[in-house]
């Protein structure tokens, strides 16, 4: 066996793009949460709020799955 296989360099950018991503993911789930945490609203009306939050994390969601999985596409492989 040689070493590991080295991505090229598509790869090497479809990785770090998942990457940036993820940070990207996790500073906008921790902001709106912040943000929403901070607004007054009346008994019964902060759902909207939360359905807004937790639809927006399944949109990030389904783009970080798409980039994660092109970044596991272009993996090193063995030969």
């Amino acid at each position: 066996m040689d070493g590991k296989g080295q991505r090229g360099w598509g790869g090497k950018l479809a990785l770090w793009a998942f990457y940036a991503f993820c940070c990207y993911f996790i500073w906008m789930m921790v902001r709106f949460l912040w943000v929403v945490s901070d607004i007054q609203t009346p008994p019964g009306t902060a759902s909207g709020q939360w359905l807004s939050a937790l639809l927006g994390a399944v949109v990030l969601g389904a783009v970080g799955a798409l980039l994660g999985a092109i970044a596991w596409y272009t993996r090193p492989r063995e030969d």
